[in-house]
């Protein structure tokens, strides 16, 4: 989640997602949030927040907190210092894609990505090791300054454990990203999507 700085209501309203998200339910306030984007003020997110059972007390001096803000302001220091500059920006592997593309471009450089993480482990490099060199050499120490340590948001409440799901594949390995929201569990290649609420 990031914050435009054309679009005053952006940080206010990430800030809440991110105290949404230290209680385990960036996803659902996000969703929420992304459905009436166009309300956006302090009362509205505060409804949001009620809407999706947050405990209200927390949420508020989380959202205050200077965790956060450093967690939001971090957001926009790494989004400028990688290039992105507008919404949605996707970086997978390191490698950007810039704007709202068709199917077959993100397939295009998931395939690209893919070949080359087959590669990089056959010559020695650790699954748990792939995505940081990999994007690393995508976009150069910016990448590694900011998102690998970086600093990180609010740590989440444990969640409720989910179904299994079928594993990507039997090699598969968690390639931690740090505490930011996610779907998914991860194989070797990683989506970094920086969006807004517009």
């Amino acid at each position: 989640m990031n914050s435009l700085p054309f679009h005053k209501r952006a940080l206010p309203a990430t800030k809440a997602a991110l105290a949404a998200h230290a209680q385990g339910k960036f996803w659902e306030y996000h969703n929420v949030v992304w459905e009436n984007m166009k309300a956006l003020e302090d009362a509205d997110l505060a409804k949001y927040a009620t809407q999706v059972g947050l405990d209200m007390a927390r949420w508020k001096k989380d959202k205050e907190s200077k965790v956060v803000a450093d967690h939001a302001q971090h957001q926009i220091n790494l989004s400028n210092a990688l290039g992105a500059r507008g919404t949605p920006g996707f970086f997978i592997n390191g490698e950007n894609i810039r704007g709202a593309q068709p199917f077959d471009k993100f397939k295009e450089v998931i395939d690209r990505q893919l070949t080359a993480a087959k590669t990089a482990e056959s010559a020695g490099t650790a699954v748990a090791d792939l995505h940081g060199k990999m994007a690393a050499a995508a976009v150069g120490g910016k990448y590694k300054q900011f998102v690998l340590d970086g600093r990180k948001p609010p740590k989440p409440q444990p969640r409720k454990p989910q179904a299994p799901r079928e594993p990507l594949a039997k090699d598969k390995v968690e390639i931690p990203v740090g505490d930011s929201p996610r779907k998914g569990s991860g194989d070797k290649v990683i989506i970094a999507e920086f969006s807004d609420f517009q």
